[in-house]
């Protein structure tokens, strides 16, 4: 009843309003362009991968914030902050267990794309912090279950670094059962107390004498959901200037047989870079601004912060384009100060 009362309505309005000629055919305009309209399929929103430096969430009660290191299915050791509990195990046993291969660390961190780095079945027979911040830890036989030379000396760096991430811990010295031993199945030396050296190092084609180091960052989309930052050891010569080095090896790129991706547009040059009262002043060539998208430019905005973190002497940061700023941007040439990263990844 209601159909026909509203076709007796769309023909009357059809022949005293339109003055149409054919109102049958009008009728079936109208009805056939109506049915095009709720027919048409909903445009499907574009997803960007999420970053794992900007993953978010409030930290539950009774843990503590604390940089784990994992690895990715490229061998590159990958820092991550994460939430681990405070209770009897102690912050530093829980922090190895949170790296200790198991079924559910696995399941865990299978959205990031990232890899547990000590050997299942890795137990801890006891842990002893001394007042000069040696960290005495005694793993069972299972520590030396690496099934590989790159994995045992991975897991071993993962260890040191994920230690010393905390303020008490300077160096740690490895003991399996008991007992101080020299060298590992696959060679890795643990004789001695190690300490942090450097993470995930570019050899360079030639050696010198008068070579340093500089660690730089840049981002990458594993086989996960997410994409994440990694840490790259570069050896430089000729530098007086600390941060314009890292800066400079930061815009060389990475290898691509790393998987790890260049942010800067083609052409961008470090033209200079000043340290005064904390805020480093680092001035970019114009090239810099032909990003292709916002996410392209969040990343170099990361990677040059966190590469800036690096130095102590460094909270904040500008960035210049040709030593001018860019009005109605909050991003690169941004009037404003930009905060050095407290992390590197975040996953909970």
């Amino acid at each position: 009843m209601k159909r026909k009362l509203l076709v007796v309505v769309v023909v009357l309005l059809c022949i005293t309003l339109t003055g149409c000629t054919n109102p049958l055919a009008s009728l079936r305009e109208f009805f056939n362009k109506k049915t095009a309209v709720e027919m048409e399929p909903a445009e499907e929103e574009e997803k960007e991968t999420e970053d794992l430096s900007e993953v978010s969430a409030e930290q539950p009660d009774d843990t503590r914030a604390t940089v784990l290191y994992y690895k990715d299915y490229d061998n590159l050791l990958v820092p991550v902050m994460r939430y681990i509990p405070k209770g009897d195990l102690g912050l530093a046993k829980a922090a190895i267990k949170a790296i200790t291969y198991s079924p559910e660390l696995m399941e865990d961190l299978k959205p990031t794309g990232l890899l547990p780095t000590l050997p299942q079945g890795t137990k801890i027979n006891g842990a002893v912090i001394k007042d000069d911040g040696l960290a005495i830890i005694d793993f069972s036989q299972e520590f030396l279950n690496f099934d590989s030379a790159e994995g045992e000396a991975l897991g071993v760096k993962a260890l040191v670094y994920t230690l010393t991430e905390f303020p008490n811990i300077k160096s740690v010295q490895i003991r399996v059962d008991g007992k101080t031993i020299d060298e590992m199945p696959y060679g890795t030396k643990i004789g001695q107390a190690l300490k942090r050296t450097e993470i995930n190092l570019v050899k360079p084609e030639k050696l010198s004498d008068k070579l340093s180091k500089v660690m730089v960052y840049y981002q990458k989309k594993g086989k996960g959901n997410y994409s994440y930052f990694v840490p790259l050891t570069k050896l430089v010569s000729g530098y007086t200037n600390s941060a314009q080095a890292a800066l400079d090896a930061l815009l060389e790129g990475p290898n691509p047989d790393t998987g790890l991706v260049n942010p800067f547009p083609a052409g961008t040059k470090l033209l200079d870079v000043e340290v005064n009262d904390g805020v480093a002043y680092v001035n970019l060539s114009e090239e810099v601004l032909n990003v292709k998208s916002a996410a392209e430019e969040r990343a170099i905005i990361k990677s040059v912060t966190l590469t800036l973190k690096e130095f102590s002497a460094i909270d904040k940061v500008r960035l210049f384009v040709d030593g001018q700023t860019i009005d109605g941007t909050d991003g690169i040439g941004s009037n404003e100060y930009l905060d050095v990263p407290v992390f590197v990844n975040f996953y909970e």
